[in-house]
């Protein structure tokens, strides 16, 4: 069970981007350069919590320059791309953002997050994450992946942290 002092604690939403920030698919242009495609409300959703002063980046074991462009397109405050031992990219957070794990949500779907949802402060899961993720993760999205999720996500967040009424002030004017 996560308690509202785990999410007031929270100062960085950490998000791997395959299956979670997208529905896991891909393809390749005509030049081979990968396609994947984003949720406009995750994207949404992501520019208020950094509004908020949330921390918001990406660990991703993919190589893909796309995640890259993604981050620098939302100004995100990290990203760590190609990081095949996803512990070692998330020390690699924590130190260079001056972070607690404990300061930390992650959120991840597949096997290759298991020691990075042990060891943040929350650990979240999106609806079409692997089974083997709920022995490690207590709270799995009613969303899926690149559909939603990370909504769900930002959005609780925010409401434990009561920043969610001021973050939706400008779009009840």
């Amino acid at each position: 069970m996560i308690s509202s002092s785990d999410f007031r604690k929270i100062k960085a939403i950490i998000l791997d981007v395959d299956g979670t920030l997208t529905d896991g698919r891909y393809s390749f242009d005509a030049d081979g350069n990968v396609i994947k495609f984003f949720n406009m409300q995750d994207t949404h959703w992501i520019r208020m919590a950094l509004r908020e002063g949330l921390k918001v980046g990406l660990l991703s074991g993919s190589t893909d320059e796309i995640n890259l462009k993604f981050a620098k397109s939302l100004d995100l405050s990290f990203a760590v791309n190609g990081s095949f031992r996803k512990a070692e990219g998330f020390e690699q957070i924590l130190s260079e953002q001056q972070l607690a794990a404990d300061e930390c949500l992650y959120a991840g779907d597949d096997v290759t997050d298991i020691p990075v949802l042990k060891r943040a402060g929350i650990a979240a899961v999106p609806a079409n994450a692997l089974p083997e993720l709920d022995e490690v993760s207590p709270w799995r999205t009613r969303a899926a992946g690149g559909a939603g999720a990370v909504v769900e996500i930002i959005r609780r967040v925010l409401a434990e942290k009561g920043l969610l009424d001021k973050a939706m002030e400008r779009y009840r004017q």
